[in-house]
């Protein structure tokens, strides 16, 4: 060896010693791959999971249907937390609180906050069938639907839905109710044959609802399909399909 090599050989060992420099870049190379494979694994990992987590909540698909008002709200949330393999129809209604049922554990009385008068009833469709069996099992893929018919067959009525809502001050009171059109409906008829909405004298100012009278804070408002009414709107005539709703507003 001349004297030339060996004096670099020295300085080589000197700059690594004890390790060559070809060891030294293996080894920083592995730890970046190990460091990039952990990265892409958690990256990759994260939405997996989560669509395993959502795939989990997921149930079947609801709605509530009256004429062309679609009034399901929050109720597909509902069913599809209460949602277990295996269940039937009848358990997930009672079990999500969707469905209030009569005394005889089978008739609907109210869906969602959704309750008909007599002319009508609850029809439920379970993938577009009218559905009969309580004990139907239900998958996470069905559909079902609760529809408002008429309860006499062969009977053809328009709905007027007439809708309480307490907002937020009395959310207790917010409920629907499903009504048969009839000619020359106004504003002051359906509040009048509802039952639990008391007038003043001249018929023309809300006192109160359910018993229920506005504090010096609140007051009723009456709106037609979502638009306030003056207060002449009271004798406004309906239509088929119109929402009457009497909201509890802050002033």
């Amino acid at each position: 060896m001349s004297e030339q090599q060996r004096k670099a050989g020295v300085r080589r060992e000197k700059a690594v010693p004890g390790m060559s420099a070809k060891w030294v870049w293996r080894i920083l190379l592995g730890i970046m791959i190990i460091a990039t494979l952990s990265g892409c694994s958690s990256v990759l990992g994260t939405p997996t999971d989560g669509n395993d987590a959502a795939a989990g909540n997921a149930g079947p698909g609801f709605s509530v249907r009256v004429g062309d008002s679609e009034l399901a709200g929050s109720a597909g949330r509902q069913l599809s937390e209460a949602y277990t393999d295996g269940v039937t129809l009848i358990e997930l209604l009672k079990n999500s609180g969707v469905a209030t049922f009569a005394d005889d554990g089978y008739k609907i009385l109210a869906v969602n906050k959704v309750s008909l008068s007599p002319e009508w009833s609850w029809e439920i469709q379970l993938n577009g069938k009218k559905n009969t069996d309580w004990n139907s099992r239900v998958d996470r893929g069905d559909t079902i639907v609760a529809e408002a018919v008429p309860a006499a067959s062969g009977a053809e009525l328009q709905p007027v839905i007439f809708t309480v809502n307490g907002g937020s001050e009395q959310p207790q009171m917010t409920h629907s109710y499903v009504l048969p059109y009839t000619e020359d409906l106004s504003v002051r008829g359906v509040l009048k044959t509802s039952g639990m909405v008391q007038l003043s004298e001249d018929n023309k100012t809300i006192i109160s609802i359910m018993d229920y009278k506005p504090l010096s804070n609140e007051a009723w408002m009456l709106k037609v399909n979502g638009k306030q009414l003056l207060d002449t709107g009271i004798d406004m005539k309906l239509r088929p399909q119109d929402t009457l709703e009497v909201v509890l507003v802050l002033l």
